[in-house]
Order: structure tokens, then sequence, then C-alpha cells
């Protein structure tokens, strides 16, 4: 059976310094493993820049100034807003304004397992897509008070917690507006939310009655994204033999270093064992 076309309003955005070289250029590797052609972009998160040649052969490096003034206008808001939070992580914003009408974000701690353009597959129906378990964890890492969030949205208002690591999501002027009125609902609200952008994330899909989809949930049982969900490598092997889908735990690590050569893994491993 041929692959659909690739789309080219179709993108991955990533946001990267130095720090994170190593995670990025592991995580596009694995991208690529999988067959997924898809253009990648990585936003420059502050201090020193990437420098990786592996990285910039594969994807574009821009940063903030390469985005409209609107969308700089934007995290500016929020990050006024949301002071606790560093900028940094609010570039993941900047892809709601970017020329992708569909498009995946993800941290650098993510390890790819499968072709990401599935993904887009499930998105046709809905507002974003997300693959984790957030959902069960009874809203501890989102509210100081989660229980005032279910008195205020409803009682499965936690069960729609998604992680703001690893999403797909169609670009539309009504999410940003969404996202607008959920800083306002912080402000009128202090003392219930805790203050990062996954938590604004939430209230957004809350608040805008977002269409979200997530594919850990039946009938699609993907295994979860959070490293958090997977208490040893055991299970992890376990969902990979079976069909299930994964793209990053801690309890497997060398799967971070899927890019590095088999010295490479091996020096790591040893040093951080020894450390």
């Amino acid at each position: 059976m041929k692959k659909k076309p690739m789309s080219s309003s179709r993108g991955i955005y990533l946001v990267a310094n130095k720090r994170s070289e190593q995670f990025c250029e592991n995580l596009i590797y694995t991208i690529r493993q999988f067959g997924c052609s898809l253009p990648i972009k990585v936003i420059h998160f502050g201090g020193e820049p990437v420098t990786s040649s592996y990285i910039t052969a594969e994807a574009q490096l821009v940063t903030a100034k390469d985005f409209s003034p609107e969308a700089n206008r934007f995290v500016e808001q929020v990050a006024e807003r949301i002071s606790d939070c560093p900028r940094g992580f609010l570039y993941r914003f900047l892809a709601w304004f970017g020329e992708r009408e569909e498009f995946i974000y993800s941290d650098n701690d993510i390890v790819a397992l499968c072709d990401w353009t599935e993904l887009f597959e499930h998105l046709q129906s809905n507002d974003l897509v997300h693959a984790d378990q957030e959902y069960i964890t009874e809203g501890i890492y989102n509210f100081v008070q989660p229980k005032k969030a279910t008195e205020i949205f409803g009682t499965d208002a936690l069960e729609q917690a998604i992680t703001a690591g690893h999403f797909a999501a169609r670009r539309s002027h009504k999410q940003v507006d969404d996202i607008i009125k959920a800083l306002d609902w912080f402000e009128q609200n202090p003392s219930i939310p805790k203050k990062h952008d996954q938590t604004l994330m939430h209230i957004a899909i809350l608040l805008g009655e977002w269409k979200v989809l997530n594919i850990c949930k039946p009938p699609h049982d993907w295994a979860s994204s959070w490293a958090g969900d997977h208490p040893n490598s055991f299970e992890v092997i376990k969902l990979i033999q079976t069909g299930q889908v994964l793209d990053r735990t801690q309890s497997i690590d060398h799967l971070m270093l899927a890019s590095s050569t088999a010295e490479q893994r091996l020096k790591q491993i040893v040093t951080e064992g020894m450390s």
C-alpha cells in the first residue's frame, strides 16, 4: 500500500539550545529512522545555540525573531502573566503562529518509535492529539487545588489533562484566543492552578471545549510518552513486543543514546553509573 503524499502544510517544531543539543540530535535521529520526512524547525531556547552538524543538516534552525510580531507579542504576554515559567518553554506556542497548518511539537527528551506522520491521521477529526497518562494523576501536576477545578469545570475536568511536551495540533486563531482566556482565568483564580504552560493549555482546552484525543486511551491503547508511566524496562520491552507505541522512558535510557555509536553509548552508561 502506497503512503499518502506528504502535505507541505505539516511540520515539526522543537525548541533547543546547546545544553539540550544531544537529546535534540537523538530525537531527530529517531524521527528520521522511523521514516518520517516532515520538515523540522528547531527554535532557539536561549543561551548558547545549537551547533550540531547533524541537526543543521536535518532541520532548520530559527529564533523567535523569525516568527511574526504577533507571535512574539503573544509569547511576551504569556511570559509577563506567568512569570515563573522560563521563556524558552513558552516558545512552544510559536508553533500556532508558524506556516504549518498542522504541526507536531516535541520536547527534546523524547524518542520516536514510530513514524510520527501517523499522528496526523488522528488529527483529522480533533483539535489536538497526544499520548500520555496525565489524566490518571488527578490533577496533582497542574493544580494546587484540583478539587476546585472539578467544581468549576465538571467532574471529568482533570481527565482532560494533557502533556505539553509532545502533541499534534491544528493551527487556529480560536486556540490562541482560548489560551489568552486561560491567562485571564489564571488571574481570576490564582490559588487554584500551578503557574506553568501545561496547566495553561489544560485550562484553554476546558474553556474552549477543544476536541482532544488521548491515544493512550481505548480503543487506541498507545503506550504513554511520559517517562513516569513506565516503572521498569521490562514493561517497556513488553509494550514494544506487543506492538504498542512508546515515545520515551527513563527506564531504558539507552534509547536516549540511539544516535550514538556502540562505543559512545557504553562510555556514557559507564560514566553515569559511576557518578
